[in-house]
């Protein structure tokens, strides 16, 4: 009998295991868990913001892109205005004054409404974009592929999102974190 028991006593030592402990209890079951799942949370989150952010300045590049070269390709000069809420497109004459509207444009610039938005000249002057500022072109594109250029800056609660549009056609994009 003695033989018995020591051999279970050096078993139980091998195997780690004993009588009195059979497993977890549910309340550790239930905190493990929590804690994973808070933790894959703020992890899909911050993936989410990161696409998210990716995709508006994709698509505000592919914006600018596209009226640089319909501005030469119909040698027109194109001018983008947009307060805080919408954006417009308006075919200039050399006199600037406004013929046409292009409305079959996809503008991204709806995705950004609920932000707050800047736009910076490049001599310095800054206009508060807000939902009257629809009477001055922002950036006039070029025949020659060259535009007005400035900053658009888009605050949001994370992060400040700044698009540059050099004179030459270049975007630059950055995003700057609080």
């Amino acid at each position: 009998m003695e033989c018995l028991e020591e051999l279970a006593r050096i078993l139980i030592l091998e195997i780690g295991c004993s009588n009195k402990f059979k497993g977890f209890t549910l309340i550790e079951v239930l905190v493990v868990l929590v804690i994973i799942g808070i933790t894959s949370s703020l992890l899909f989150l911050n993936i989410g913001l990161a696409d998210t952010v990716s995709k508006n300045k994709s698509s505000l590049n592919t914006l600018f892109n596209y009226l640089s070269e319909e501005s030469i390709i119909t040698g027109n000069l194109l001018a983008w205005h947009a307060n805080d809420k919408q954006d417009l497109i308006y075919i200039v004459d050399y006199q600037m004054e406004e013929k046409k509207l292009l409305d079959n444009v996809q503008s991204p610039w709806k995705n950004f409404s609920s932000n707050s938005k800047t736009f910076r000249y490049f001599d310095g002057s800054i206009i508060q974009l807000n939902e009257n500022d629809l009477n001055i072109p922002l950036i006039i594109f070029y025949p020659s592929g060259e535009n007005s250029g400035g900053i658009i800056s888009i605050s949001s609660s994370n992060f400040i999102q700044e698009i540059t549009i050099n004179n030459n056609g270049k975007i630059e994009t950055k995003i700057i974190k609080y």
